[in-house]
């Protein structure tokens, strides 16, 4: 283990986003989300509580997606490209830590844009007077365990396709895995045995992003927390997933000429 070379890869990783940046997309989408809200405001706000607690947890999903994936897809390729790697690979660091530094360091930026997402549209609930309920902490939390599996399979993906090829297949399966996971249960319940297991296998292999997702809880009053075991459980394949698709990415650099 080489916890400090991850450390180091990580910070680079979060460093570059600040001069490339990145975050300041996020400020500027904050900026719209406030002046959205002040709209919104001027037609008041009463009987749409709901309403407005539905839009911000969309907005959080939408734009820490596209921040993640857009983030990590370039990650890999770029280095190759600007041959950057050589410099890294040089140093006393294998293929897969190299790896897992740019991993942490792009959900490291992942996390960050979405916590600034948070604030903001926490400010603005606030200003509203909308409460807060505790299941917010929880939808926040599994929002951040989606982040790192987003991560990991757009990393992985990278590896193996070009950076566009692998944000836009990502994008995909982030927003349209709960309808495929669907069709699959649908499929399965009308098919014979032999393709029932296939269609099990499939749902196993998919990246279940609607997990992590409590946004409709959090956007009506009343629900319960979830368990406490629950939320163990999304966190256990949140990082089972993400270990297979940083193996997955480590096979294919290690045959990969640089």
């Amino acid at each position: 283990m080489n916890a400090r070379a991850w450390w180091v890869l990580a910070k680079g990783v979060v460093l570059e986003a600040l001069r490339r940046k990145d975050l300041w997309v996020v400020g500027i989408l904050g900026a719209l989300i406030v002046g959205a809200a002040g709209l919104l405001g001027l037609f008041g706000i009463t009987g749409l509580e709901a309403f407005a607690k539905d839009l911000a947890v969309g907005v959080l999903g939408l734009f820490s997606t596209l921040m993640a994936v857009l983030s990590t897809a370039r990650l890999m390729p770029e280095e190759i490209g600007r041959r950057t790697l050589y410099p890294l690979l040089a140093r006393p660091i294998s293929r897969f830590d190299l790896l897992l530094g740019k991993l942490l360091g792009a959900v490291l930026v992942s996390w960050a844009a979405f916590l600034l997402l948070c604030a903001l549209t926490g400010g603005v609930l606030a200003a509203f007077r909308i409460p807060f309920e505790a299941l917010m902490l929880q939808y926040v939390l599994a929002k951040m365990m989606g982040l790192v599996l987003l991560c990991g399979v757009t990393l992985a993906l990278s590896c193996w396709m070009t950076p566009q090829a692998a944000a836009t297949l990502s994008l995909l399966l982030a927003f349209g895995s709960p309808m495929v996971v669907r069709a699959l249960v649908m499929a399965h319940d009308s098919a014979g045995e032999a393709m029932r297991l296939l269609f099990r296998a499939l749902n196993a292999v998919l990246p279940q992003y609607s997990l992590f997702d409590l946004g409709g809880r959090v956007a009506n009053f009343g629900w319960p927390m979830v368990p406490a075991w629950v939320m163990g459980w999304l966190a256990g394949y949140a990082a089972v997933y993400t270990a297979a698709m940083l193996v997955l990415a480590w096979v294919r650099f290690q045959r990969q000429a640089v």
